[in-house]
């Protein structure tokens, strides 16, 4: 089962990702748009909201209980991961870079293989480029099934979602204290960030999916089309207010997450309400459908295009010339470029390993193989 408005989402949070690494390779390009582009990173968190809304209809709809659910979600995000282990192992080798000063050792290679590298400073952003979401959306898989046994209507989610809210910025807080002694001799930079990062800093965007879920099961017959679109105006601009402002950075990061969180759930209940068939065309459908692979990809290919160029064949043009003129153009070719490896690495990876998961999960009389002695 699909909705389109869901892989929507997924392909707005994908544009947004690709924006702001695009934008990074314009380093004179300042002002308005500038702030706006920069701010695409919250994009991951539109991923999270957009995860947790899919993740409680499949819950809802299928009845699985966790071990079947483990086995779909690994199916889903390990083959494509793994990849992208090798990959930048194999591109970017093992010495020291920004997120891992002391150099990639054994212990960062095998606990990202096993999706726990979402723990440590040196660990979570280190060997895969922009893995720290794979982290968090890992931890988020395991401790769903225990989630469902808590948050079961209005009154469970809002709660939680207030105390997670409350809860993020003071556990940053609170181990920010602790960073001399949890990670002696890492810089400062890295502890922050980790700490913006890590999962509880992104629980309560996990939770605003459950209240999107809440309100689309229950809720979403009771308002009309023209409110759908007035929720959705409201939203963006709420989107823009905040990019602009000065709550997306800095020590209050974690509390912007939320407020983007609930902009970005009040766009997909305007959505799935209708708003715009124009918001949910076939292409941003198709781009959010192969957006795992899009994310991966076009950090793969940024980092092929600073290969190039550092052996001076880039095709495009030096460095003086890089400011809004240049993104205008780098932008839709990194998009265009990641669609066609994406498709790829989609209908050959992706879908074929989320098929043999399904696979393993259908009783062998339904796949046309003999039961257990006795069965019929």
């Amino acid at each position: 089962m699909r909705f389109g408005y869901i892989d929507a989402l997924r392909g707005y949070a994908i544009l947004a990702v690709m924006a702001v690494h695009a934008a990074s390779a314009a380093p004179e390009w300042a002002g308005v748009g500038r702030t706006l582009a920069n701010q695409g990173a919250r994009g991951v968190q539109l991923f999270f909201v957009a995860s947790a809304l899919t993740l409680m209809m499949s819950w809802h709809t299928r009845n699985d209980g966790a071990l079947r659910f483990y086995v779909r979600r690994f199916f889903r995000i390990a083959p494509m991961f793994w990849l992208g282990i090798a990959f930048f192992l194999w591109s970017d080798g093992w010495g020291p870079r920004y997120f891992a000063p002391n150099g990639i050792g054994p212990g960062q290679v095998i606990l990202s293989g096993l999706f726990l590298h979402g723990w440590h400073p040196e660990f979570l952003h280190s060997v895969v480029h922009g893995g720290w979401s794979i982290a968090v959306e890992m931890t988020f898989y395991l401790i769903f099934p225990a989630l469902m046994l808590v948050i079961r209507g209005w009154v469970s989610a809002l709660s939680a979602l207030v105390v997670a809210t409350v809860a993020a910025p003071a556990v940053w807080l609170f181990f920010w204290s602790l960073r001399g002694d949890l990670w002696p001799g890492l810089p400062d930079y890295l502890v922050a960030t980790f700490l913006t990062l890590w999962f509880p800093s992104q629980l309560p965007v996990f939770i605003v999916g459950f209240v999107v879920y809440l309100t689309v099961r229950e809720g979403l017959g009771k308002f009309s089309v023209t409110t759908a679109r007035i929720m959705t105006a409201a939203s963006l601009a709420g989107i823009v207010a905040l990019a602009l402002s000065p709550i997306s950075t800095g020590r209050f990061e974690v509390t912007s997450f939320v407020l983007y969180a609930i902009c970005f759930g009040g766009f997909a209940l305007g959505l799935a309400g209708g708003a715009s068939k124009l918001l949910v065309s076939a292409p941003i459908r198709y781009l959010g459908k192969i957006s795992f692979s899009a994310y991966l990809w076009h950090f793969a290919i940024l980092t092929s295009i600073d290969a190039i160029a550092r052996h001076g064949l880039s095709p495009f043009p030096p460095t003086g010339s890089h400011g809004f003129l240049f993104f205008c153009g780098f932008f839709p070719y990194l998009v265009a470029a990641t669609v066609v490896c994406s498709s790829v690495t989609y209908y050959l990876i992706e879908r074929p390993c989320i098929a043999f998961g399904n696979r393993l999960l259908t009783p062998p009389e339904k796949r046309g193989l003999p039961g257990p002695a006795g069965a019929h």
